[in-house]
């Protein structure tokens, strides 16, 4: 069933609060689509895979059973970065969602 129009009398008043039920409506599937971004990185041997949710928690880590041979110091710093690179690819894909929303009107 679709919810009923609320009339104030006033013209403006109706058409604003129209206009912004709309874009209510549309900042909640931008926030929900912002919700499923991933971030993804991987070592360029593919030894080592991150992800990480928009926020830059980390979701997953695959270690190939070779990249143990990278000795624990290699590891963790190819980890670090993977996990930043990870990051940074969360943080653009995030601002693809919502630049629309971010640019002004340059008119």
């Amino acid at each position: 069933m679709a919810e009923r129009e609320r009339r104030t009398g006033d013209p403006e008043l109706d058409r604003l609060m129209t206009e912004f039920q709309a874009n209510s409506q549309e900042f909640a599937g931008v926030m929900a689509e912002i919700g499923d971004v991933v971030g993804q990185a991987a070592g360029a041997d593919d030894k080592v895979r991150v992800r990480v949710s928009a926020s830059g928690q980390l979701l997953g880590l695959r270690i190939d059973p070779r990249a143990m041979r990278l000795g624990s110091q290699e590891l963790a710093e190819t980890i670090v970065e993977l996990s930043r690179r990870a990051t940074e690819d969360a943080a653009r894909r995030t601002m693809e969602l919502t630049r629309p929303y971010l640019e002004t009107d340059s008119r």
